[in-house]
């Protein structure tokens, strides 16, 4: 499994370092307060990649562990500030008329949300039962899922996929995330 994966980044030569150990996992885990799904647990433990846009969850150095954790903040951040702009989703029921009454409720919403785990750039990886999550694609507003699960995503970031051959009814719904797409 990830073989492929592992091919698409070494053919766009994306430094690749040894896999994490569980002990470094554990550790890892322990520092940014997540768990790793079961797929990119698993791809993590093949290697590591770290060219640039990647994250290395092996440096434990201060100010790396504080762009993690502000990467892995960000969307949450972002939306925060502009929740009145996001648009309501009619699974959540009548939508407020009152403006504050949105804000307030889309906010509840987002910290109810699955936490996000970046693995390039703006696109993450949410923490839910799903033992192989879709990849999200986060700039801002703009929401997409950028893969089925990881290995679909490498196919698509780093092969000859494009985004938009994703079937939406072959990915899993992921809270708040999806609903906001």
């Amino acid at each position: 499994m990830y073989e492929k994966s592992l091919e698409l980044l070494k053919r766009h030569k994306i430094k690749l370092e040894d896999g994490l150990k569980d002990n470094e996992i554990i550790q890892i885990e322990r520092i940014y307060n997540i768990k790793f799904p079961n797929s990119l647990r698993k791809f993590l433990t093949l290697a590591l990649p770290t060219s640039k846009g990647f994250y290395n969850w092996r440096n434990t150095k201060e100010s790396n562990i504080n762009f993690i954790k502000y990467t892995m903040n960000e969307p949450i951040s972002y939306i925060s500030n502009m929740a009145e702009e996001i648009y309501w989703c009619d699974d959540w029921g009548k939508e407020p008329e009152e403006k504050e009454k949105i804000r307030i409720e889309i906010i509840k919403r987002l910290k109810n949300a699955p936490k996000l785990i970046p693995i390039f750039s703006h696109r993450y990886i949410p923490i839910i039962p799903d033992k192989n999550p879709p990849v999200i694609s986060i700039h801002g507003l703009d929401i997409v899922y950028y893969g089925r699960n990881l290995e679909n995503y490498f196919e698509i970031e780093f092969g000859n996929k494009q985004q938009n051959s994703i079937l939406l009814s072959d990915v899993n719904h992921i809270t708040f995330w999806s609903d906001i797409m």
